[in-house]
């Protein structure tokens, strides 16, 4: 669904900024900061769920990868698994969650990937079809709920560029499943053909003539209006068009990073900045 969802209250906000702010310091410290988080168990029962990953699929990614990497590690002779108390109110509540957490983890990528995917494509359509015919508000917001689906994968390059310890985490869960990595690149690989076969508009538009019939005095008003019609619908027309470049170039980058974090195995071919903390506030920023 690339509709983009009502603006969350500031509760949600602050509280989603929390999270943002335990997640980072896990994985700063994740043998001390980080197993402490996933072992906390009404804490863990919520990012690790399937609403909370259909809700915030980043965060999800992230927290899902963070709790395979220290928990379900297969190099590990022990293989600590996550244990729910028994008797915690959480651990009755909603759906009981069958799949492990890698398998979680890249159910959620793939989701990411598709959503892209279909993001890219669809606004693609709406550019097109503006060439034709004033953007409809259906149209407008469908285009406005793309970028906002898009958010998602610039978020998540954006942590594996600023912040090399969630890149590892990540990469560590994808060893946990057989046959994850192969998934996640054949999935980033997929969104590369997207934008390969995404057409590129140009910055000439023609402008459409009115025509009109010799001394009809009406007629010179209306080739008037339709003239600055005309100049109002281009204007409109290059501003999506240049918008739409920016949205593309944003995407092209950050699935380059995401391949080069695939291609590292270990994040070593990542150009990052260091560790430093990433800003998920919001998916247009």
């Amino acid at each position: 669904d690339s509709s983009a969802p009502t603006k969350p209250d500031a509760e949600v906000v602050v509280r989603m900024q929390l999270l943002r702010t335990i997640f980072m310091l896990a994985t700063l410290s994740p043998e001390l900061l980080g197993k402490y988080a996933v072992r906390v168990p009404d804490f863990i029962k919520e990012v690790h769920s399937s609403s909370f990953m259909e809700k915030y699929p980043v965060d999800g990614i992230l927290w899902t990868s963070t709790g395979s990497s220290l928990l379900e590690n297969k190099t590990d002779a022990l293989k600590p698994r996550l244990k729910l108390r028994t008797n915690s109110k959480l651990s009755r509540k909603g759906p009981i969650e069958t799949k492990s957490l890698a398998e979680r983890s890249i159910s959620g990528f793939e989701a990411m990937c598709y959503s892209s995917k279909k993001a890219l494509q669809r606004m693609s359509q709406i550019v097109r079809s503006a060439e034709n015919h004033v953007t409809s508000d259906e149209e407008k917001a469908a285009y406005d709920g793309c970028k906002y689906s898009l958010g998602d994968i610039r978020r998540f390059s954006n942590c594996l560029s600023n912040c090399p310890p969630a890149t590892k985490l990540w990469l560590d869960s994808l060893k946990n499943k057989e046959g994850s990595a192969q998934k996640a690149t054949e999935n980033i690989a997929e969104i590369k053909s997207a934008l390969t076969a995404l057409p590129s508009f140009s910055d000439e538009i023609k402008t459409p003539q009115g025509g009109h019939k010799k001394d009809d005095d009406d007629c010179v008003e209306s080739v008037e209006d339709d003239s600055t019609d005309a100049g109002h619908k281009i204007q409109t027309l290059k501003q999506l068009q240049k918008d739409y470049g920016t949205t593309v170039a944003s995407i092209r980058s950050s699935v380059k990073v995401i391949a080069l974090a695939l291609e590292s195995h270990k994040g070593a071919g990542l150009s990052l900045k260091g560790t430093v903390p990433y800003n998920v506030s919001s998916k247009t920023d």
